[in-house]
């Protein structure tokens, strides 16, 4: 390898090392301070009193290294007989003696136990099994000595019934540590201890670690040890970055919106100003042809009656839009009075549809914009809906237009994707329902859309 990259892989892991040991020389200042503030729960004098094997889970289990399916079936049937079958293994002798015992309820004494091997073929002690068999036995510290570590009587039992059998199994393995629940059991040459969370968590503190969380720098038996400013420090690059692309996102949403308005609101100001001229000398002809009205040709009078209404609409669209672009809020959405049935027919009869009224009466209201609305929520039917439109008007305090198809409006959760999808429409150039919304709320009204089937309703306040 050139020296040249050994350097590099040098320099590279030389401080994950360090941070390594580092750890571990706090892991065992933990230990330490941890095992100097707390009392023995078990010495290991008593630990040395009983047999090591009783003490492992492995006991309470049929000991299949020593004994076939066959040998423990033979033990079984002395059991539920009380004979003994003549043909046995030598290495049966105890257990037959055992429960041909308890078949003629014998009573074993202290030397039976000490004189006879510890553990049954089929699993547990022999001692266990003759409490069960006697359960009025009294046994002696003697007999004591010789139960499963699970068995209530066990003179250890108590004191350590809060560490579960694996916790048990890893310390008597060998281990040091092991951490059940918020408790830290530590193994060391004087016996066993349970440190509580009140004492080993200030310790774990004040050395920046923790024995628990998703990332390990090291592992230690079932305890997960890194270095708390590490796992900090992740976490804060981690929630940093998120709030900075969440905020990129949301600027970068806002900017493109903001821009898109501002390109709308130029082309929007640009095509009324230049319409301006060509509108006004449109008008000029249309004077001139209505001047001479008489004389023009009967079939060609309805042509020009046809450029007179076009005319007048086109000047309208322009003042609108003038006014609608203006800065000052009290200029817009001039009002108009008319009759609410004559504008409705005026407005349906372009689309070819029927309306329902449930009353007529004259309203001074911005008509203009309440048309382009109204187009727009047809012309929305009809591109996107299925089935019959319906339009229904009702005027009680407020006016309320409704347009009905048969179509499904898509949901919330629908739309919400579709606004991040990021297509445009450059063929459809209207104003769309975002831009009705707008407008009615501008008339101080309130578009409210229903689905299944697709209602759009028009609500404006009298």
């Amino acid at each position: 390898m050139p020296l040249g990259k050994l350097a590099a892989c040098f320099l590279f892991l030389f401080p994950l090392a360090a941070q390594a040991q580092s750890l571990q020389e706090n892991w065992q200042s933990l230990y330490q301070q941890s095992w100097q503030a707390t009392e023995l729960k078990v010495t290991q004098q008593q630990l040395s009193q009983y047999p090591a094997e009783l003490l492992k889970q492995q006991a309470r289990y049929p000991d299949f290294k020593q004994y076939n399916w066959q040998e423990i079936e033979q033990v079984y049937r002395v059991s539920q007989t009380c004979q003994k079958n003549e043909q046995h293994n030598a290495n049966l002798n105890d257990a037959i003696e055992f429960e041909l015992a308890m078949c003629n309820d014998q009573l074993l004494t202290d030397d039976w136990f000490q004189a006879h091997t510890l553990l049954h073929p089929a699993g547990g002690s022999f001692a266990d099994r003759y409490l069960d068999h006697q359960p009025n036995y009294q046994p002696s510290h003697t007999v004591r000595r010789y139960l499963t570590i699970d068995n209530p009587q066990h003179p250890l039992h108590a004191a350590l019934s809060t560490l579960s059998n694996e916790g048990r199994e890893a310390l008597l393995n060998g281990y040091r540590a092991w951490m059940e629940k918020d408790t830290l059991w530590l193994s060391g040459e004087q016996g066993l201890k349970a440190v509580t969370a009140e004492t080993w968590q200030p310790v774990a503190k004040r050395l920046d670690i923790t024995l628990s969380g998703p990332n390990c720098t090291f592992r230690y038996s079932n305890l997960c040890i890194s270095d708390v400013a590490e796992n900090v420090l992740a976490l804060r690059l981690f929630v940093a970055g998120l709030s900075i692309l969440i905020l990129f996102m949301t600027v970068k949403t806002l900017y493109t919106r903001r821009q898109q308005s501002r390109e709308k609101r130029f082309i929007l100001q640009l095509l009324t100003h230049e319409l301006r001229t060509p509108i006004t000398s449109l008008g000029l002809t249309v004077e001139m042809f209505r001047s001479q009205f008489d004389r023009i040709p009967n079939d060609t009078q309805d042509a020009v009656w046809r450029l007179m209404s076009d005319h007048q609409r086109l000047s309208q669209l322009t003042e609108n839009s003038k006014i609608y672009l203006s800065t000052q809020r009290s200029q817009q959405l001039l009002k108009q009075t008319a009759s609410l049935d004559d504008w409705l027919e005026h407005t349906c009869e372009k689309h070819a549809l029927s309306y329902q009224l449930n009353q007529d009466r004259e309203l001074t209201l911005p008509f203009y914009w309440l048309s382009i609305c109204l187009d727009n929520l047809i012309k929305n039917a009809k591109q996107h809906g299925h089935g019959k439109i319906e339009i229904r008007a009702t005027l009680t305090h407020k006016l309320a237009i409704e347009v009905t198809d048969q179509g499904d409006f898509p949901s919330a959760m629908a739309q919400f994707f579709t606004k991040f999808q990021g297509k445009t429409n450059h063929e459809n150039m209207g104003i769309g329902l975002s831009i009705v919304e707008h407008l009615m709320k501008l008339m101080g009204g309130k578009l409210i859309v229903r689905r299944r089937p697709t209602r759009c309703i028009l609500e404006l306040p009298l």
